[in-house]
């Protein structure tokens, strides 16, 4: 059976930091525009026919898994976004892209049950449930949508059911960052939701102080855990998707900023990389008068590593596995 899979839906729908001196994100149609603008198609078409060998992996990957076909028998975009410009990193060659895309699938097909590898991709998966206050606080995981150039998978905080704060990340292999691990969790998106702030500072309010980028932090290194993985990655503001010059102030807060903070070093090709579990300041160097909520802030999120690593060693037992050589 022939298959054919057009890519001419690709949708490069820009995506930015939550900041208020940021643009919001492109209205509905001109994202449609931008989908179908004949430089973006001669560009990805371009891509792929240079390629061929590549994308026929690519197409065989995602067509022998069921689980993966339905999603490009409904979406056929799905299986030429690596061929998009500045896919995940900015500056990754198609090499590189492809590379994770493959890998990341590959790596979840040897992992995930298929009713729950189903449930990923086609909706989100509660992995936690925080009774903290009145309110309804859970950590959710999903395939990225519907910005789907930052990364194929996110993690949601909600509250009250609403979404308010998102991580991406894709599991790649150590090279691509120019590291020597045998496989990497690649961070590239940390993005507060537009209009969210008071669920936000309440959120942070609530939970013991930890702000939604640091509790969605948290639970990733949950998942590394469960799934074997001994490195986190993330990009810097520059290697962003959508970084841009007239917002370099804001993309340097939003991930240079906060992963200089975790006291993660950046490398000399753009990313911050750090072994597990991360290891945090002593205690000695905290300020007298704060040691107790630091205490009580580590604490809590040593609670979201482990409930989120416990979700996936109960429906999940085969996550840490390893592809073979």
């Amino acid at each position: 059976m022939s298959v054919t899979v057009s890519c001419a839906a690709v949708n490069e729908t820009r995506s930015l930091p939550a900041n208020s001196k940021l643009p919001a994100r492109l209205p509905a149609a001109a994202q449609q525009k931008n989908a179908w603008s004949p430089i973006l198609l001669g560009s990805v078409l371009w891509r792929g026919f240079t390629h061929l060998k590549t994308h026929r992996e690519v197409l065989r990957l995602l067509l022998r898994f069921p689980p993966l076909a339905e999603i490009v028998f409904s979406n056929p975009s799905f299986a030429c976004k690596y061929l998009t410009q500045n896919y995940l990193v900015r500056g990754f060659t198609v090499a590189e892209r492809a590379a994770c895309f493959l890998y990341h699938y590959k790596r979840l097909l040897s992992a995930l049950p298929d009713s729950l590898l189903r449930r990923t991709l086609q909706e989100d998966v509660a992995i936690h449930e925080i009774p903290e206050g009145a309110n309804r606080f859970v950590v959710t995981m999903g395939m990225s949508r519907p910005s789907f150039m930052e990364g194929e998978l996110s993690l949601h905080l909600r509250v009250d059911g609403v979404i308010v704060y998102v991580i991406s990340f894709t599991i790649v292999p150590g090279w691509v960052v120019k590291s020597q691990a045998e496989e990497i969790l690649l961070i590239t998106r940390l993005q507060g939701v537009k209009g969210a702030y008071p669920p936000i500072s309440y959120a942070t309010k609530t939970l013991h102080e930890v702000a939604p980028n640091a509790l969605l932090f948290a639970a990733l290194q949950g998942i590394a855990h469960a799934f074997g993985i001994g490195k986190i990655a993330a990009v810097s503001g520059v290697r962003q998707s959508y970084y841009s010059e007239d917002d370099a102030t804001a993309f340097k807060e939003a991930y240079d900023d906060f992963f200089t903070e975790l006291g993660i070093p950046k490398s000399a090709a753009g990313f911050f990389r750090v072994p597990l579990p991360l290891q945090e300041k002593p205690l000695t160097f905290i300020k007298h008068g704060h040691k107790i909520r630091t205490r009580e802030k580590r604490a809590f999120k040593q609670q979201i590593q482990l409930a989120c690593a416990g979700f996936f060693e109960k429906f999940a037992p085969d996550a840490s596995h390893k592809l073979p050589a």
